[in-house]
């Protein structure tokens, strides 16, 4: 079985495994957005980016160290998305250095440019994942001071779910659920750059018996319930 170095810790995993189920099996999080495990891989959020490489080895087949005794890292040029890049024997991953946290920190300044600022009346308040990710993976301010870009908010999908596409990240959860699980292929992108939304196509609704899973599977607060929008927030519930 391939074994891989994730932050110092080596880790055996299985064939055919990307990072982020590697490291997740480890208990180790990356952060994502648009991965999901039941889902096809999208790999459009980009939030998942880590470091990759291999130890350097000499002509002898062992591996190099620098004069403090660390091993060498070969690091390749790019930062790799953990969602869709597959482990190989050898392989060494950094998710907490200083490129992978200032590729986390700009993908989630530019999912905030035109993000609203709901989260007092967002229903995901409290178990967002953007949310969350603006406390553990971002600069923590804003640069951006142009006007916001203003998209369809409200819309019905189906008498029971309204979609909001300010909020919409544009993750594709959504669009993935409803074309390989609800097997009702009726969501798409349209529109390009900072105008990208997503829409039924003309004369649908998304009215599928498991259409609703979709709330759930938004990471944020893009989809909500017709029936219980503005009724309760998380903290006030229970679980069972």
């Amino acid at each position: 079985m391939p074994t891989i170095t994730i932050d110092g810790r080596k880790i055996e995993t299985q064939p055919g495994k990307t990072i982020i189920e590697a490291a997740l099996d480890s208990g180790i999080t990356i952060p994502h957005f648009c991965w999901h495990p039941a889902l096809s891989v999208a790999g459009n959020c980009r939030m998942c980016l880590v470091r990759v490489g291999s130890y350097k080895k000499g002509p002898d087949g062992s591996i190099e160290h620098d004069v403090e005794g660390n091993p060498v890292v070969q690091w390749m040029p790019k930062l790799q998305i953990a969602c869709a890049t597959p482990v190989a024997d050898g392989m060494v991953v950094d998710t907490v250095g200083e490129k992978t946290i200032a590729a986390q920190n700009a993908v989630m300044e530019f999912l905030l440019i035109n993000h609203p600022l709901d989260c007092p009346i967002c229903d995901e308040a409290g178990q967002c994942k953007l949310q969350e990710y603006a406390f553990t993976h971002s600069r923590g301010e804003s640069r951006f001071v142009e006007e916001k870009v203003h998209k369809p908010k409200r819309v019905a999908w189906s008498d029971r779910i309204i979609f909001d596409g300010e909020r919409c990240i544009l993750c594709s959860r959504c669009i993935r659920f409803a074309n390989e699980i609800a097997k009702q292929p009726v969501l798409t992108f349209v529109e390009r750059n900072d105008h990208v939304t997503i829409e039924l196509f003309e004369g649908t609704t998304f009215d599928s018996p498991y259409s609703m899973n979709v709330i759930e599977l938004c990471p944020v607060g893009a989809l909500t319930s017709a029936d219980f929008r503005f009724s309760s927030r998380v903290w006030e519930m229970s679980f069972t």
